[in-house]
């Protein structure tokens, strides 16, 4: 019976959707923009934020930290904390009953040549139980086991994943056991991974596993696998069932302590040294989500932009409210007439709230369609700029869950107080042949003025939030970064990766230097060995010549390995001194560059010319003199600050593997692209280039996050703007249709049209001013949840505030002057006869 008298209700609704087609197309146009908005930002947040990682039971994983001040050499991918050498790694692993497994994971470039084509990939080193403690089963072949990690290089097996076996080798089984040249070295294929499994951290889909123990073929120029002072590794444990990870951690202390007494002896240490080396605690951090290093960098931006969302909907909501109001007043007779013959009211609510969802689940498919559209769109970006690998286009079924619950609770929002205002409607009354209720329509009419003020309210914190991004955007895009980035073409090689020795790596970048520096077009090429603004950076402890360090302080300034005209080429301006040139060879006497807030810092402003440094604390002769002193300039990113910082020449660097090539030119830089794959090949047909781009393109990549959020901040705030301009016009349109006769009384009472359109804006202005107050005060309390994402600007910044609030004017009083005209312009004698 239920069952028969929903199919009817649907039946019903469908047939009175299509009866009125305008309020049909603007309530589906209007939830699938606000539905569409949050399918596609719950999509990512969902994948990045939200997922578990498709391994077995992802719940029991946590990932192992240990802060504080690590002596020796830490390479980490955001967190130092979570970094651990190789031997510290074994003796937990091997020594440890609290933990069901622990493995370890480094991320590698690779350069892998087979079927006659060599190719840059991204790899893992992988400790022996790294599939097993996920419990991982391989599609195809086997896992790299325990087996695969007995000793150094003895193991040179690799396994493949899903991906890039159907993208490079077209799925074919049969490179199982065969043998892939990886950085040089013969590794026999042995596996494949299963489609679902992308590694242990969202956004970072490894191409292939190679066994730890085969560091020194993989990253040639470093080993460390046995060094207990160098940091480089990742850590994942899976608890035990029923152990949670505080409990772990409390249990593990005492072994970790037990581990860092036994390293103590080899680290080269004072007494506060060794105190703060063993002081580091062992935490243990859930996992199921993978390593938080994606998350870390965009989870305040999904968040905010998941909020802003959030409040687009509500706009939606409000507006189709509004409408169904007007649609229940003129709808009061039928409902009369209805409850005459026996309806009951509740059963007249659910045949309008089935209406309601019917238009909000039509509205949620539409919606879904566009987030796919959206979503293909953005995540094609997302790979490309932040370098989220794994990001899927098609929603999955949490995403079609989520655009099911909120199609529902979205048609109950809009639905349930007009449907229970349009059955309470007296029968007298809506009987009578003029069949509307005076008191319900005056009461509708200040209902639909109240979601009126939310709407603009709401709207106005989004173009608050919106005006504060694309302030903060143009303070970036104004920002001095301390290089000249026009005209300057960028690419990058690893020559290590094909078995060059840091010596070989020099003599080719300097003869890559002259080939290049002959082309036509070239004024000026150099090389550093990290590539500037891109989220790369090095650092080191310096021990300055005169400098006497308290015991605690920071000595560490960020370093890039350069090559001669470096600081010409990239527009950095020298100060005083010389640059880096032909004559600091490797065997010349050390020397290196410093900037103006290394000077500032270690030498009061003074002159360095002639002093010297060295890498490193403690016992240790500073050793290489400062030539010269350069203008301070950005190196990590645009947001980062300026910090202390030296250029060495790359030829005095004795671990030199990769280089960033950086050529200025007097034409469209694109244009000696080809000509610079060219000149590589002819000295390296095997070398693969990388990172082909302009300086500005490299530039516009590191703004990425900030170009996003203030795009979609922008569309999210100019979308509310156009909902709230179609419900003030919806509800003045309305309000000025009720009061037809009113206008023709006053008109004939010689009130002109100036004052007929006034009369309609003034509410529109006391609508658009409450509103707005509310708004303004909500924005200047709620400014600071996104102040850590702005750059030079105040959360209350005035001039945000100001645009935000004329642009909202100007919508409001365009909404409102629409029906105002068609008020003054009506025939007096025609609405003294509207009924």
């Amino acid at each position: 019976m239920l069952i028969d008298t929903l199919v009817q209700d649907i039946r019903f609704g469908a047939r009175t959707l299509i009866k009125y087609p305008a309020f049909t197309t603007v309530a589906l146009v209007t939830l699938a923009l606000g539905i569409g908005a949050n399918t596609t930002i719950f999509s990512l947040t969902n994948q990045v934020l939200l997922s578990n990682l498709p391994v077995d039971r992802p719940e029991q994983l946590v990932i192992l930290r240990s802060p504080g001040d690590k002596s020796g050499r830490v390479s980490s991918d955001g967190d130092g904390a979570a970094s651990f050498s190789y031997p510290v790694y074994k003796d937990l692993r091997d020594h440890t009953d609290v933990l069901a497994g622990l493995l370890a994971r480094y991320s590698v470039s690779l350069s892998v040549a087979g079927q006659g084509q060599t190719e840059r990939a991204s790899g893992e080193l992988v400790s022996g139980n790294y599939f097993q403690v996920l419990g991982v089963q391989p599609a195809y072949g086997r896992a790299i086991t325990s087996e695969d990690e007995s000793a150094p290089g003895a193991n040179p097996v690799a396994v493949l994943s899903y991906g890039f076996w159907k993208r490079r080798f077209g799925g074919d089984t049969s490179i199982l056991n065969k043998t892939l040249e990886i950085n040089g070295t013969s590794l026999t294929v042995v596996g494949v991974t299963p489609p679902n499994f992308i590694g242990v951290q969202i956004g970072r889909t490894p191409d292939v596993f190679v066994p730890i123990t085969m560091k020194l073929q993989m990253t040639p120029n470093w080993d460390g696998l046995n060094d207990p002072s160098d940091y480089w590794l990742a850590i994942i444990g899976r608890l035990k069932p029923g152990l949670t990870p505080a409990l772990a951690q409390a249990a593990l202390a005492p072994q970790y302590r037990a581990i860092l007494e036994g390293q103590l002896p080899l680290m080269k240490l004072g007494r506060d040294g060794q105190q703060r080396f063993l002081s580091m605690p062992l935490v243990l951090d859930p996992g199921s989500h993978g390593r938080p290093i994606l998350q870390r960098d965009v989870k305040e931006p999904l968040l905010i932009l998941m909020a802003m969302v959030a409040l687009v909907l509500l706009i939606a909501c409000a507006n189709l409210a509004s409408l169904m109001l007007a649609r229940g007043a003129a709808r009061q007779r039928e409902v009369a007439v209805r409850i005459a013959l026996g309806a009951g009211r509740w059963r007249l609510v659910r045949q309008l709230l089935t209406e309601s969802w019917l238009v909000a689940i039509i509205g949620g498919g539409l919606g879904l369609l566009l987030a796919w559209w959206v979503l293909d769109a953005l995540v094609g970006t997302l790979r490309q700029n932040v370098g989220a690998a794994g990001l899927e286009a098609l929603p999955d079924r949490t995403v079609l869950v989520f655009a099911l619950a909120v199609s529902a609770l979205t048609g109950l929002l809009f639905g349930l107080v007009p449907a229970l205002r349009a059955t309470r409607a007296s029968l007298q009354s809506s009987l009578k042949e003029q069949g509307t209720s005076v008191s319900d329509s005056l009461s509708n009419i200040r209902m639909r003025k109240a979601l009126m003020v939310c709407q603009v309210a709401i709207t106005t914190i989004l173009l608050i939030g919106a005006a504060l991004f694309a302030r903060s955007l143009d303070k970036l895009n104004r920002l001095d970064v301390g290089v000249r980035t026009d005209h300057v073409l960028q690419f990058s090689i690893a020559p290590e990766l094909s078995r060059y020795s840091p010596a070989q790596t020099i003599d080719l970048a300097d003869r890559l230097r002259t080939a290049i520096a002959a082309r036509p077009g070239v004024q000026s090429v150099s090389a550093a060995e990290i590539a500037i603004l891109a989220d790369s950076s090095s650092s080191s402890n310096t021990t300055v010549e005169g400098y006497v360090a308290t015991p605690d302080e920071d000595t560490n300034v960020g370093k890039n390995w350069v090559g001669p005209d470096y600081f010409a080429t990239m527009g950095i301006s020298l100060q005083s001194g010389r640059e880096i040139s032909e004559r600091d060879a490797a065997s010349a006497p050390k020397v290196a560059v410093v900037n103006e807030a290394f000077v500032q810092r270690f030498f009061g402003g003074r002159s360095p010319l002639g002093s010297h440094f060295t890498f490193g604390a403690g016992d240790v002769h500073p050793d290489t003199e400062i030539v010269g002193v350069v203008k301070d300039s950005k190196h990590a990113n645009v947001r980062s600050d300026i910090k202390s910082f030296v250029y060495p020449p790359y030829a005095q660097d004795k671990t030199l593997g990769e280089l960033t090539f950086y050529v200025r030119t007097n034409q469209d830089p694109i244009n000696v692209a080809a000509t610079l794959r060219q000149t590589v090949s002819q000295h390296d047909a095997n070398l693969p280039v990388y990172n082909l781009k302009t300086l500005t393109d490299q530039v516009d990549k590191s703004l990425f996050n900030d170009r996003a959020i203030t795009a979609l901040s922008l569309c999210f705030g100019l979308l509310a703007a156009i909902l709230a301009a179609v419900g003030l016009y919806g509800v003045m349109g309305y309000t000025v249709a009720r009061r037809t006769r009113e206008v023709g009384i006053r008109m004939a009472l010689g009130a002109t049209r100036n004052r007929i359109v006034w009369m309609v804006l003034s509410e529109v202005v006391r609508m658009a001013a409450a509103g707005l107050a509310i708004g303004l005060i909500a924005a200047y309390a709620l400014g600071r949840l996104v102040e850590s994402e702005l750059f030079g600007v105040k959360s209350n910044d005035p001039l945000a505030f100001c645009a935000a609030a004329l642009l909202l004017a100007m919508v409001s009083l365009a909404a409102g002057y629409v029906p105002a005209r068609r008020a003054a312009g009506a025939d007096p004698m025609r609405s003294l006869r509207y009924e």
